[in-house]
């Protein structure tokens, strides 16, 4: 594979970092969650994210002064906010889909502090409905999409004193212009992953105070070859990380933080097979128990067994729906029988079966919840992720919502995302169907009762 300009860069930077901290201060600012962890992925929440740790390891090969401070692990929201503003040069900042009343009252504080530090705001929710964000939240510059280049470049174009005014050649930006968005053109995804640095987890306080992290998310892959009209994509290719890469990647986070656990939190683990084999011995050969999330369409018994017999403990399905018309509404290009046929075989293979199922897609009705019901039931399946159908921004069903006038206000609205009941029956409802609502919480519940009787065996 032929590297491109920005693969080329940041392989040299991994390969020749700059001398550490000799440059300005970075400081990023973790926001709080008010997520309910679904089960058996509470870890998530409170260990290192693979999208932080990439950027500001990134920063710190650059030669930038970074250090994080993490309110999810209870840091005090007052003194990040002034260590931010003391530290000076840049402040920046994730987005994530519930978090952006808590990113409001930061970039707010750190600027009142300092109004001469740089702010800098990314991530899936910014990316995915930047306007009303940006214009909300009034940052220096927004990196949309994935976001190791463009880092790369904004941090030697501001080192060099450079103005948001004149940052319009930088591929892959929002700015704030004139009270005006202005978004430059996309950049191009990175294709070879290899290039990307193994994640330095010690820039995270809590890892500093205890650097043993018995389990930790990871992805072997970005992007997904499903379009469903639910998900927001933020990288639109499969990338991949090669296996190769991968061992080194493993090899460095198990000797330095003694994790015997892995989520492999690609959306599609089974994409390509032949490589899905692969990625299964280098976790067999590092004794790693782990989980991955995939789709259903091309599951074999032999790559089943062989994922087994590598540590595989559970494998998390997008099963969403057991209606044909749902799943096609929802454009997931999957049958239920290849449902079916998964979950069966998962189950032979001595594998658990989890699986994310969505009550409220268009086209619910009275019979597509009886199949749902009945498939959880007579199966082995355990549903692990029960949730009504939200409208995340830059999805179909957002779009919908909207043009039906459930949602007039965009930033209202996502203040409402951050107050969501994740798998709580009591969650708020957007009724897309035609059903009553009373209808589509009493489906939830029954859901929730088999639940709580297969996460006895699970858990």
């Amino acid at each position: 594979m032929t590297r491109s300009a920005d693969e080329t860069r940041i392989a040299a930077l991994v390969a020749n970092p700059r001398p550490l901290a000799s440059r300005p201060a970075f400081t990023m600012i973790l926001p709080t969650s008010p997520q309910v962890p679904t089960p058996n992925r509470e870890f998530l929440l409170e260990t290192p994210t693979e999208g932080v740790s990439h950027i500001a390891t990134m920063a710190k090969l650059a030669g930038w002064d970074v250090k994080i401070r993490d309110l999810r692990m209870g840091e005090d929201f007052e003194d990040a906010c002034q260590d931010a503003a003391r530290r000076g040069g840049i402040m920046a900042m994730p987005t994530f889909i519930d978090s952006y009343p808590v990113n409001v009252r930061i970039i707010e504080r750190v600027r009142e502090l300092n109004p001469q530090i740089v702010t800098l705001i990314g991530g899936a929710l910014v990316s995915s409905i930047p306007e009303p964000l940006i214009k909300s939240m009034k940052p220096d510059y927004t990196i949309l999409g994935e976001g190791e280049a463009t880092l790369l470049e904004l941090l030697d174009y501001i080192e060099a004193g450079g103005a948001p005014a004149g940052a319009t050649a930088i591929h892959g930006l929002g700015l704030l212009l004139d009270g005006e968005l202005t978004v430059t053109p996309r950049r191009t995804q990175l294709m070879d992953l290899d290039v990307l640095p193994i994640p330095d987890l010690f820039l995270f306080p809590s890892v500093q105070q205890n650097p043993e992290i018995p389990e930790l998310g990871l992805t072997t892959s970005r992007g997904c070859y499903g379009r469903c009209s639910f998900c927001f994509l933020n990288m639109h290719k499969l990338s991949y990380k090669s296996p190769e890469r991968f061992e080194r990647e493993v090899a460095d986070l198990v000797a330095k933080h003694s994790i015997r656990y892995f989520y492999i939190n690609d959306l599609t683990f089974t994409s390509n097979l032949e490589r899905s084999y692969l990625i299964c011995d280098v976790l067999k050969k590092h004794n790693i128990t782990w989980t991955c999330s995939t789709r259903v369409e091309q599951i074999k018994p032999e790559l089943l067994r062989y994922m087994h017999d590598s540590g595989c403990r559970d494998i998390w399905y997008g099963v969403e729906s057991l209606d044909q018309t749902v799943l096609d509404l929802a454009d997931k290009m999957t049958k239920v029988e290849e449902i079916e046929y998964a979950v069966a075989e998962t189950v032979k293979a001595g594998i658990k079966v989890a699986a994310n199922l969505i009550v409220g897609l268009p086209g619910e009705s009275e019979e597509s919840l009886r199949k749902m019901m009945e498939f959880c039931k007579e199966s082995a399946v355990i549903p692990i992720s029960i949730k009504y159908l939200t409208p995340f921004p830059g999805t179909k069903i957002y779009d919908m919502a909207v043009e039906r006038g459930y949602i007039t206000d965009p930033l209202a609205y996502l203040n409402t995302l951050a107050e969501r009941k994740v798998n709580d029956a009591n969650d708020e409802i957007i009724n897309l169907t035609d059903l009553p609502e009373p209808q589509l919480r009493a489906a939830f519940d029954e859901l929730l009762l088999i639940r709580q009787e297969r996460l006895k065996e699970f858990l």
